[in-house]
C-alpha cells in the first residue's frame, strides 16, 4: 500500500552571528581592498595598452572589406555597363552613317542648285580627305623641319 503523504517542516535557516567591528577587522579588510583595486586597475591598464592596436586592426580589417567591396562593385558595374557601350558604339555608327547619307542626298540635291546661285557647295564625305595618322618618329630623332612661309614681296604701283 501506499504510504500517505505528510509534510514535515524544515528549520529555519540560521544565520551565521555577525563579526564584531574591531579596528583590526577594519584594516583587514581595507588592506584586502586595496590588493583588489590594484589587480583591477593593473587589469585595466594592460586592456587598455591593447586598444589603439586592437582599434587599428579593426580599421585595417574595415578598410580591407571596404576595398574588397568596391572591386568587387566595379567588376559587377564593369560586366553591366560592357553591354550598353556595345549598343551605344552600334548605334552611334548607325546615327553617323544615317547622317552622312542625309548629307550626301541633300548635297546631290542643293549642289547644283547652289553653284547656279554661286553659294559654295555642301561638302560630303567623299569629297572630304581622310585625316592623316601621325607618323612615329624614331627615339632621339629631331623632328622633321616645317617649311616656313615665304613673306610676299611688296606690290609696286602701277602708274597711269
Amino acid at each position: 500500500m501506499a504510504r500517505p503523504v505528510t509534510r514535515t517542516r524544515s528549520a529555519p535557516r540560521l544565520r551565521p552571528a555577525a563579526a564584531s567591528l574591531t579596528p583590526r577587522t577594519l584594516f583587514l579588510a581595507s588592506l584586502g581592498a586595496a590588493l583588489v583595486a590594484r589587480r583591477e586597475a593593473e587589469r585595466l591598464a594592460a586592456d587598455a595598452a591593447d586598444v589603439p592596436q586592437r582599434l587599428r586592426a579593426g580599421a585595417d580589417a574595415a578598410v580591407d572589406t571596404a576595398c574588397a567591396e568596391a572591386r568587387k562593385l566595379a567588376r559587377t558595374a564593369r560586366t553591366r555597363i560592357a553591354p550598353l557601350q556595345r549598343e551605344a558604339a552600334r548605334l552611334g555608327a548607325q546615327i553617323d552613317a544615317a547622317r552622312i547619307e542625309g548629307v550626301a542626298v541633300a548635297a546631290k540635291r542643293l549642289n547644283p542648285l547652289l553653284a547656279r546661285v554661286g553659294l559654295p557647295k555642301i561638302p560630303t564625305a567623299s569629297s572630304r580627305r581622310p585625316a592623316r595618322k601621325p607618323t612615329k618618329r624614331a627615339a632621339g630623332a629631331s623632328p622633321a623641319r616645317r617649311p616656313t612661309v615665304k613673306k610676299a614681296a611688296k606690290a609696286t604701283r602701277r602708274r597711269a
